[in-house]
């Protein structure tokens, strides 16, 4: 009998990662849609998925299998995420003038002076606060929306449809369709503001890469585009943030060794990304001829999940997968992804990481979790995995 995606679960604390690297490297399931498929769980098989064009993000054709009724997050013909070679190149060439080595690092005094001004609030406030209101929301937020020339001043109507959107599985198809097209309607407004007066942000870049030039963007791919951006710019980062001090809060011993050794910030983003992160499963793909993986063949017009977070949990790519350790240091893990799809702003996702948690651990003495960990609200599977909110307390120095 075939199994069905995704599986119960009896904590929904735990990731789908740790229920589904005991699973077979391959197995056929059915997914919420009633679309049947493949679901692969090992390591060398997912980044062989993710890098391979015989595997298509390109489902929109008639018949195409989708994860979710009406389909999942990113459907839509404009949208990058479901683009192939050469649209999607020419795409992603566009937009990642905006991620280059030099303009992130370019961006760390600002991202710094943000954070500072939000542990300000935090500590102005006093404990406890909830982290993910408070901190871990509009801090990339707050970046993204700098980068891309978005006002910082809408930010509540933009949380009211980016949350929507992507927990698709929490809401009605009209709630979802709703909030996409609000999300449309704000970009498109913003794009017309950008043309009146342009400016040295993203979004302007692109706009003037339309008007231009109508064969390299064309109108609905420029609004898309500059709501996937936003949308993945931030909620990820959000959801690695509030997730690693869940995690760090659990493992004590490792909390304080990287309160004392800032050095460890790096290797900790990267193991909160392997053990929890927000990409907790992937993007469905579709085979465009046979394809031998470890455990079995897929044949053409088949769909496929790669499963992200049962990757980072494989015994042959991490000894040890089921232990946190922020101190690990081996083969990379795929919480970006892998190959052509690969995250356009890791490097920013990790810079806002590292930053985040110096100032929240260098700041707030003795910061861990104002309740039990098993009282934290999970979002849903098929969703950006991550708590809905996490209550924090710190140490406070009394005046006399």
């Amino acid at each position: 009998m075939t199994a069905t995606y995704p599986a119960a679960k009896d904590d929904p604390a735990t990731p789908m990662g740790a229920i589904y690297a005991d699973h077979p490297p391959m197995s056929k399931v059915v997914f919420p849609s009633g679309c049947e498929g493949w679901l692969v769980t090992r390591y060398e098989d997912v980044r062989l998925i993710f890098s391979d064009k015989r595997f298509s993000r390109n489902l929109l054709g008639p018949g195409a299998p989708c994860l979710i009724e009406p389909g999942d997050f990113s459907t839509g013909e404009h949208s990058i995420l479901n683009m192939d070679p050469p649209d999607h190149t020419r795409l992603r060439k566009l937009s990642a003038q905006a991620f280059t080595v030099r303009r992130i690092a370019a961006l760390r005094p600002r991202i710094q002076e943000i954070a500072d001004g939000l542990l300000r609030a935090m500590v102005a406030a006093g404990p406890p606060v909830d982290l993910v209101r408070m901190f871990a929301f509009p801090l990339p937020t707050a970046v993204m929306c700098e980068i891309l020339g978005v006002p910082f001043a809408g930010r509540e109507r933009f949380s009211q449809w980016s949350r929507v959107i992507v927990t698709p599985a929490s809401h009605t198809p009209d709630e979802v369709a709703r909030a996409r097209r609000d999300g449309a309607d704000d970009m498109a407004a913003l794009v017309t503001a950008k043309r009146a007066e342009p400016g040295e942000d993203l979004l302007s870049v692109l706009v003037h890469a339309r008007d231009e030039d109508g064969d390299r963007l064309t109108e609905e791919e420029l609004i898309d585009l500059a709501t996937q951006l936003l949308l993945a710019g931030h909620e990820t980062t959000v959801s690695l943030i509030a997730t690693g001090v869940v995690l760090l809060s659990g493992n004590p011993e490792q909390f304080a060794a990287l309160r004392s050794d800032p050095g460890l910030t790096a290797g900790a983003v990267e193991e909160i990304l392997r053990f929890d992160g927000p990409a907790d499963a992937s993007l469905l793909r579709v085979a465009l001829e046979d394809v031998a993986l470890s455990a079995g063949v897929v044949r053409r017009g088949e769909a496929v999940l790669a499963h992200t977070g049962a990757a980072n949990r494989d015994e042959s790519a991490f000894p040890g997968a089921s232990r946190f350790d922020i101190r690990r240091r081996n083969a990379p893990q795929l919480g970006f992804g892998h190959g052509l799809h690969f995250c356009l702003g890791a490097a920013l996702a990790r810079l806002e990481g590292e930053i985040a948690f110096r100032t929240l651990l260098d700041g707030l003495p003795g910061l861990d979790l104002a309740v039990p960990a098993s009282a934290i609200v999970w979002r849903p599977p098929l969703s950006i995995r991550g708590p809905e909110a996490v209550p924090v307390t710190w140490a406070t120095t009394k005046r006399g």
